[in-house]
């Protein structure tokens, strides 16, 4: 049975002590909502399992690892590149300073 974080019911005692629950001049229960009330949107649907020969699984793994490689790859140049320009606009600041010092000394 799959765990429901909504209790059946909650007791909601009078003073209101959270902001989402206003105060009760009289102790009450909070009921759920009644069953037939849905989202406006169908639940997500759960794949069905698939019937794969090992041969169709070696391929799948194949695919999987070489798409993972090459997300690694794509990772690693994105990285490379940011860091260039890291570097550079550190540069660019050091440069700025310097030439800031030179002009205050003038």
């Amino acid at each position: 049975m799959p765990y429901n974080d909504n209790p059946p019911y909650q007791h909601q005692s009078s003073g209101g002590g959270h902001p989402s629950h206003p105060p009760n001049h009289a102790n009450t229960m909070a009921y759920p909502s009644h069953p037939h009330s849905q989202p406006p949107y169908p639940p997500p649907q759960q794949p069905q399992p698939q019937s794969m020969t090992i041969d169709e699984m070696r391929i799948l793994h194949r695919t999987a690892l070489a798409e993972a490689e090459a997300k690694r790859t794509e990772l690693r140049l994105v990285l490379a590149s940011r860091y260039r320009e890291l570097v550079g606009s550190s540069d660019e600041v050091i440069h700025m300073k310097e030439r800031a010092e030179e002009l205050h000394d003038l």
